[in-house]
């Protein structure tokens, strides 16, 4: 058996609704910097620790990361599987704050086309399916305890992918949307993924607060 873990980031200066930035540049505010020391500290008590750090290219999973890895005296190493979904383009959001992005995101969220690409900097859904499906191809060549420091929505697809459902047409795109608002996933969540030694996926939220 094979425990990975996957932690969302801490607060984001975006979680706050401020004025939008490029995704890869959004920083944690104080309180998210908080959020990981204590996230960083209870995990010395609860969890076992880190074989190796593993963190988005944002940012925001960076800092988080770099926290644990000052502790731990481990280096991060960034993996683009890991990487935000990233719906809408900076062009399309910029100059908008966090009721107008959030009206926006809605209604992707509505017309909810797989193949759609708002900018060259933003992904299509089948773009992130792929992304999130590599790190499950891959999951098995992790060490155990390896920590992977990334997103919420990117946790959502892995949960879902894991139950084995497919992402065909626009109704499955909003079903999963759905199932993703529904999970935990406040800042600096912690899930495991389990692996078995005939290669068995569960994944898990951890409460260690």
């Amino acid at each position: 058996m094979k425990s990975l873990y996957i932690v969302r980031h801490g607060q984001s200066l975006a979680n706050t609704g401020a004025e939008s930035m490029p995704d890869k540049t959004i920083p944690l505010t104080g309180l998210g910097i908080e959020q990981a020391k204590t996230l960083r500290d209870n995990w010395q008590t609860l969890l076992p620790k880190p074989s190796t750090i593993y963190c988005s290219q944002m940012l925001r999973a960076q800092q988080t990361a770099q926290i644990f890895c000052e502790r731990y005296q481990i280096e991060a190493q960034s993996l683009p599987l890991l990487n935000e979904f990233g719906c809408l383009g900076f062009a399309t959001v910029k100059g908008l704050k966090g009721e107008a992005r959030g009206k926006l995101a809605q209604q992707y969220w509505a017309s909810a086309d797989l193949t759609y690409h708002d900018t060259e900097d933003s992904d299509s859904f089948v773009d992130f399916v792929e992304r999130v499906d590599g790190f499950i191809a891959a999951a098995a060549s992790y060490a155990h305890h390896s920590v992977f420091f990334g997103h919420g929505i990117w946790l959502g697809l892995l949960a879902w992918r894991l139950l084995g459902i497919d992402i065909e047409d626009n109704a499955d795109m909003r079903r999963f949307r759905q199932f993703q608002t529904a999970m935990p996933m406040y800042n600096t969540v912690v899930y495991r993924l389990d692996i078995s030694n005939d290669g068995v996926m569960q994944l898990q939220v951890v409460c260690i607060d």
